[in-house]
């Protein structure tokens, strides 16, 4: 396991899936919370997990949208990895509450090619905030599970 800034890299986890644990500390009550995390290795994204220490009910106006895009080597890139829809917010209508303490599975992106990484990409976090939030939502963190090529 190594360590960068935020982000550990977990080498050898179950059925050739490693892992990327990205702290994204406290998302604000306005505006977008941002976390990078460097992939290690070429691979696919397999799955996403967000947790956190504070619950958060669902709104259909004040309410998160977690987003990560694939920025490439150069920074330039725009790849959207989780699915833009309902699912992966706090809304009332389709999207789901946080629970504290909780581990809430986000829905990656249905183009299989969005999905794929390379070894040196550059990963932005983000939690979206629309609205204002009832609070902010301490302890943040994402897990990223790759699966190698």
């Amino acid at each position: 396991m190594a360590r960068f800034r935020g982000t550990t890299y977990i080498d050898g986890g179950p059925a050739g899936r490693n892992a990327l644990l990205v702290a994204i500390g406290t998302i604000a009550t306005t505006g977008n919370t941002d976390a990078y995390a460097i992939v290690p290795e070429t691979g696919v994204l397999d799955s996403v997990d967000f947790s956190a220490i504070d619950a958060l009910a669902a709104h259909d106006t004040n309410y998160i949208t977690f987003l990560i895009t694939n920025l490439g080597q150069a920074g330039g890139g725009t790849t959207a990895m989780l699915a833009a829809t309902d699912a992966n917010t706090t809304k009332a209508t389709d999207g789901t509450a946080l629970s504290a303490n909780t581990k809430r599975s986000l829905t990656l992106h249905g183009t299989a090619a969005n999905l794929s990484v390379t070894a040196g990409d550059r990963l932005l976090i983000r939690a979206d905030t629309s609205g204002t939030l009832a609070g902010t939502v301490t302890g943040s963190t994402a897990l990223l599970r790759i699966r190698g090529a």
